[in-house]
């Protein structure tokens, strides 16, 4: 009986679709290629890169759908529960508002920047650029240390040559604190000479400094213009940053490629520029007549009546011969 199972497993599946020489013994859970050995699973893996496991997201018709299906779907299910309880207990995770509370160093550093008229925004604290922010305000000195990325654009090249440096005292020129990149004297110009060669070639003078914008419409294709011989605070007042600013260098007078000129006064974005409305006050519902004499019975179907909007006009004649008929009789 063992035999006549085989026979009919192996018939069923055909033979390898890999070596066409051997009966079929396996069949992938994701691409359904029929196999005989573990030589030409290893193939068929390679070639057609198949990781052997079933896409557990693939629609599948309720009618072809069978009990390890339902069971594989079920677990699923029970994966994706652990998966959402697990990131609700993540640290990096709490904070989903950019209207938290800051802790009080970076609470500080934000007032700081805006008594000097920059306004700094900071990031959710699981996102990288939140977390490689070195800025600090010393309050001591009461001097805000930036960190700054230096982008040096080239022409021959799409992406420019990056420079991260930490502790740029605000008081410093640009000039100053680009010194040491184009001057090949220095130790790090001396090592970037391949990489900035035409930058440290035009030198300061000839060279311009953009800031990449940031809260305006269209931030990501929008830049200023900086001027070199100002200090770095003069240059970021009146401006944005998100966590830190991003300086581009180009030796062309004119902004990096796919960015536009804008100037320091421009409107933000019109969502924080636009004044909140105000809710609609509700009109106050006018008194409705009241007869001169009617009893209390009737004064108040005359209210829900006028709530309804029902004309009584002509039942309150009626009504008032039939109160005359009743005074009448008392007396």
């Amino acid at each position: 009986m063992m035999e006549t199972a085989a026979a009919s497993h192996t018939s069923r599946l055909g033979n390898c679709e890999v070596c066409a020489s051997q009966p079929a013994r396996y069949a992938c859970p994701k691409c359904e290629v029929k196999t005989c050995c573990l030589a030409c699973v290893q193939i068929h893996k390679r070639e057609l890169q198949c990781d052997g496991k079933r896409d557990r997201t693939k629609f599948m018709p309720i009618s072809e759908m069978t009990e390890r299906e339902f069971m594989s779907d079920y677990c699923f299910l029970e994966e994706c529960t652990r998966y959402a309880e697990h990131r609700k207990k993540d640290p990096s995770k709490r904070y989903t508002q950019q209207q938290r509370q800051l802790p009080l160093p970076l609470h500080r550093l934000r007032v700081a920047a805006k008594e000097r008229g920059t306004r700094l925004q900071f990031l959710l604290a699981n996102f990288s650029r939140h977390k490689e922010n070195s800025t600090y305000l010393n309050w001591k000195e009461r001097c805000i240390y930036w960190q700054i990325e230096w982008l040096f654009v080239h022409i021959d090249s799409e992406t420019p040559t990056r420079f991260v440096e930490k502790r740029c005292n605000e008081q410093q020129t640009l000039e100053q604190l680009l010194h040491k990149y184009l001057d090949v004297q220095q130790e790090l110009g001396g090592k970037q000479r391949k990489v900035l060669q035409h930058h440290q070639t035009a030198g300061i003078g000839e060279l311009s400094l953009w800031l990449r914008a940031e809260g305006v419409k269209r931030s990501g294709q929008r830049c200023y213009r900086l001027a070199a011989y100002q200090t770095l605070r003069s240059n970021l007042a009146g401006k944005t940053i998100v966590e830190y600013p991003a300086i581009y260098i180009s030796y062309e007078q004119r902004p990096p490629a796919g960015f536009d000129l804008i100037d320091s006064d421009e409107e933000v974005e019109a969502a924080a520029s636009e004044p909140q409305p105000t809710p609609a006050k509700r009109p106050k519902p006018e008194a409705a007549a009241k007869p001169t004499k009617q009893l209390p019975e009737l004064q108040d179907i005359y209210e829900l009546a006028a709530s309804f909007g029902v004309d009584n006009s002509s039942e309150s004649s009626s009504d008032a011969e039939l109160l005359s008929d009743n005074e009448n009789a008392d007396n």
